[in-house]
């Protein structure tokens, strides 16, 4: 009897666990990392994500346009300056960014490409549009759940932001 009644926890723990990892729960597939605010020498802001050996995997920042920085998660491309796209998700909204690959600098996981995209893909919106599409991809970034990175079916998870008052100084400085 006792033996059925600890089979049974076990059973119900995992389904449990099952449960939590499919509604967005934890999962061994998100990188580990921190995210991280920086301002940079003109005090811009830079919100990032680095991987457990610093390497920047992620990064978002504002200067005199916004700028976007990723691991690119598809095949290297064959030359710099490749046209590429990315999809960047939590769950329930997605945001699709047109850039460009490049050989991955120093600061970025070896043997990785970098995807780049400034503006979020529209530098000629007019200023009503540009602050919707602003306010879209910093809510997507704030939302509290893991953010996906995808782009020719292949994909990586970051976990959701955690860097301390990282959106009001966007907002402040942007």
């Amino acid at each position: 009897m006792l033996a059925r009644l600890l089979g049974l926890v076990l059973a119900l723990s995992w389904l449990g666990l099952s449960a939590a990892t499919a509604a967005g729960g934890p999962s061994k597939d998100i990188l580990r990392g921190a995210w991280t605010l920086e301002m940079d020498r003109y005090d811009r802001p830079w919100l990032s994500f680095n991987d457990i050996n610093h390497k920047t995997v992620f990064r978002f920042g504002c200067g005199t346009h916004y700028e976007l920085d990723a691991v690119y998660p598809g095949q290297a491309p064959k030359q710099d300056h490749t046209e590429a796209t990315i999809t960047i998700g939590n769950g329930k909204t997605q945001m699709d960014f047109a850039g460009f690959t490049y050989a991955a600098p120093e600061n970025f996981p070896p043997d990785t490409s970098w995807f780049n995209q400034a503006d979020l893909g529209h530098p000629d919106l007019g200023e009503d549009k540009w602050g919707e599409l602003e306010t879209q991809f910093l809510d997507l970034l704030r939302s509290g759940q893991p953010l996906t990175v995808s782009a020719e079916g292949k994909s990586y998870v970051l976990p959701p932001v955690k860097a301390s008052r990282w959106r009001a100084r966007f907002q402040k400085v942007c």
